[in-house]
């Protein structure tokens, strides 16, 4: 799902009173989209929760994202999380 698309959907969840959270790999075209709260993650496309195969890791980038949300009080912030791919491309 495209960045733009996600960040209209968390808009329409906060407005209803949920709380939400966008992991995004491209933070320009995130902040283009009015997302309430975004963080951003250094992944290749397509792999906004870590790498295949990886279960650890894609539940620890979860919780990160639970736990940024009271961290970010009111719309629009983004934090960075610290996580870096570490997948080598082979060719």
């Amino acid at each position: 799902m495209c960045h733009q698309s996600v960040g209209l959907i968390a808009n329409g969840l906060e407005a209803a009173g949920m709380s939400t959270i966008v992991i995004a790999l491209r933070p320009d075209v995130m902040q283009g989209t009015g997302a309430p709260r975004a963080m951003y993650i250094r992944f290749p496309m397509g792999n906004p929760v870590g790498e295949p195969g990886k279960p650890a890791q894609q539940r620890r980038i979860l919780l990160s994202a639970l736990e940024v949300i009271p961290q970010l009080p009111r719309p629009g912030l983004m934090v960075e999380l610290p996580y870096r791919w570490r997948r080598m491309q082979v060719a």
